[in-house]
């Protein structure tokens, strides 16, 4: 008697299945991401032309852990606060001036505070 071996046949894969799951994985990707902008403080240059020798009437300085608005140290919080009531008094332009080592997140939260102020709101750095 005889016996044979199976013969092993060589399938082809298929493309189906494999397309499948790239649409699956392109549909998770899609719906699992946000292309909405959290939260955005605009910012323009400065205009071109001569300087002109106007002091302003508020400046904010920003060093690394510590701020301060017209040379008191200032809590980030206390900010808006602070500059809606120069804004009741008069107050048009607001220089914030920002050191070599503060941090980002500190000048963008004292720039998002300034932004709601209704200020004219410029922006300089000192060192490096």
């Amino acid at each position: 008697m005889r016996v044979d071996a199976p013969r092993f046949v060589r399938r082809r894969l298929g493309l189906t299945p494999l397309i499948d799951v790239i649409f699956l994985l392109l549909l998770f990707f899609m719906l699992s991401s946000t292309f909405s902008r959290f939260s955005q403080v605009p910012v323009e240059g400065g205009a071109s032309g001569g300087g002109g020798a106007n002091r302003p009437d508020a400046m904010i300085s920003v060093r690394p852990g510590d701020v301060r608005l017209n040379g008191e140290a200032l809590e980030t919080g206390a900010i808006a606060a602070r500059l809606a009531g120069l804004k009741e008094v008069g107050a048009e332009n607001l220089v914030i001036l920002v050191e070599k080592d503060a941090t980002s997140q500190d000048f963008v939260s004292v720039l998002e505070a300034a932004s709601g102020s209704g200020l004219k709101v410029s922006v300089s750095r000192r060192g490096g």
